[in-house]
């Protein structure tokens, strides 16, 4: 009997999202496999690389640290990123992609500040710091350190995108406004929109290619191994200031 009962619980469950499966193939129909595919074919599979690299090129105890720490836990990330993508629901890979972002420049923010201390002392500096320097400033301040660029560079080149992804993470009327005018639908349900799709996989690019960025920083000595790699000429397209990073 309870077999049976978790048979029909989980056949109510199936149809209950039934429909998501006509929005992953209006995906893959629109905009063709490369697209369809690209947050995890591209993106995980460069995680997949780069955690090898650093693997061959450093101990065990120069990986204990925050960074590679928070840089483990990305491939679940990215994973859900695609499958929210092919179901239509961009709003909420925004707000994972800004939270990917937060954690990655908390993780480098903490390790520059405190290099020598152990991993666990490195968490437990997270809390300390969590409310005196988040959001923007603690990603213009990373970001003006790793680019030794000044304040004014990094508002003008960075800004517009952290505010881009904060359109998605405050409900307000504008947002709402934002979305309606694009697709009126997902205000309320899952739909494929090619403007907005398209807009997804671009700001994923722009997310991953400052989260690269900070993991050649911190593990130089993997830059010469990403000068060989394979699919190097797609790293110029999608990730051009990792490649910046890689080639000083």
């Amino acid at each position: 009997m309870k077999a049976k009962r978790i048979r029909k619980l989980e056949n109510t469950l199936d149809g209950l999202y039934e429909h998501l499966k006509s929005i992953r193939k209006e995906t893959i129909t629109d905009l063709g496999n490369k697209d369809a595919l690209h947050v995890i074919d591209f993106h995980a599979n460069n995680w997949i690389d780069i955690i090898g690299w650093i693997s061959s090129n450093y101990n065990r105890e120069e990986q204990m640290n925050i960074v590679i720490f928070q840089f483990h836990r990305l491939f679940k990330e990215i994973y859900w990123l695609q499958f929210l993508f092919h179901n239509g629901n961009y709003p909420m890979v925004y707000r994972n992609l800004r939270y990917i972002l937060e954690l990655i420049f908390q993780a480098y923010y903490i390790d520059s500040k405190y290099p020598d201390l152990s991993l666990d002392e490195q968490i437990e500096k997270t809390k300390e710091m969590e409310e005196t320097i988040y959001g923007w400033n603690l990603v213009k301040s990373v970001l003006c350190e790793i680019l030794n660029s000044n304040e004014q560079s990094i508002r003008s080149n960075f800004k517009p995108l952290w505010d881009h992804l904060n359109k998605y993470i405050h409900p307000s009327a504008k947002q709402m406004d934002i979305v309606a005018t694009e697709d009126f639908s997902s205000l309320v349900t899952d739909s494929f929109n090619e403007n907005i799709a398209i807009d997804v996989l671009r700001t994923t690019n722009e997310i991953f290619d400052t989260v690269n960025m900070i993991i050649f920083k911190k593990f130089s000595r993997i830059k010469e191994l990403s000068l060989k790699y394979k699919f190097i000429n797609e790293w110029e397209e999608y990730l051009p200031n990792t490649m910046k990073i890689i080639r000083e």
